[in-house]
């Protein structure tokens, strides 16, 4: 893998990768497509059509691309897969998450564990845990 970085102190540093294997992308403007990225870091970053393992930043625009984390203040996804989606403000369009973490979400998106599943499932794990005790209390008295 290659590696890449971009920054500036200055005006807005606008990045493109196209049809690349990258290690690590940070810059103001990034714009990815048909790409596979292990760290992508900007302000306002628009991804397509590509698979990118952490993707982090201020505005987030995702299509037709496999992210496995995405985290930002506004992500926008389209079409895609992701293990994980967190932000202040999701849009999903026809896209399957595994976790979503987001007070406000807008779109078709399919998540597999919402705020809501995970509260169901850590209660029914501790009231599951309290029965297994009680059973085995009930099962060492005979």
């Amino acid at each position: 893998m290659s590696e890449s970085r971009f920054s500036g102190d200055g005006p807005d540093v606008y990045t493109t990768a196209h049809g690349a294997l990258i290690n690590s992308v940070t810059g103001e403007r990034v714009e990815v497509l048909r790409s596979a990225v292990r760290s992508l870091s900007a302000s306002r970053a628009n991804v397509h059509q590509s698979v990118v393992q952490r993707l982090d930043g201020e505005s987030v625009t995702v299509e037709e691309s496999i992210v496995l984390r995405a985290r930002g203040n506004d992500v926008s996804m389209r079409e895609c897969a992701s293990l994980g989606a967190m932000g202040a403000s999701v849009s999903a369009e026809n896209c399957r998450m595994v976790f979503l973490c987001a007070p406000s979400v807008s779109g078709n998106v399919q998540a597999l564990i919402t705020p809501r599943t995970a509260f169901a499932l850590g209660l029914g794990f501790f009231f599951g845990r309290q029965v297994v005790r009680l059973a085995g209390r009930l099962l060492k008295r005979h």
